[in-house]
């Protein structure tokens, strides 16, 4: 079960609040109770010991392949998905780059499509 700080079911005990925030819940118990049984799960953790030179080290993981899984099947997550790079610019002209995310970088660009235009290049030549 999760837990929840003392000062919110503090705030959730004086009269009134609960109605006016219009709270599915009442106190932590019902919260904790929400929390666990109706938000989407997300992919366990995994946990391995690894010992390296006789020393024992705790490695926490998550299988990536849920992990996509899990995020490629969630409506939610769609509209934040890029699959193709960008370049944004701030002028008109387009002479100056605008650099935000990982899919507007010069390292996207490069090795999704330019491989991509020599690939199209080389079928059409052969």
């Amino acid at each position: 079960m999760q837990c929840i700080h003392i000062s919110t079911y503090s705030r959730l005990t004086v009269p009134q609040v609960v109605e006016k925030l219009e709270l599915s819940y009442k106190n932590a118990r019902e919260l904790n109770k929400i929390i666990d049984e109706h938000l989407p799960e997300r992919p366990r953790f995994q946990h391995e010991e690894i010992v390296i030179g006789g020393e024992a080290y705790d490695v926490y993981f998550r299988d990536i392949i849920v992990c996509i899984h899990a995020l490629y099947s969630d409506p939610e997550f769609a509209p934040y998905l890029v699959f193709l790079p960008e370049k944004h610019f701030v002028n008109k002209d387009k002479t100056v780059r605008l650099y935000h995310d990982m899919h507007t970088g010069k390292w996207w660009w490069s090795t999704q499509v330019i491989p991509a235009l020599f690939l199209h290049l080389f079928l059409l030549l052969t």
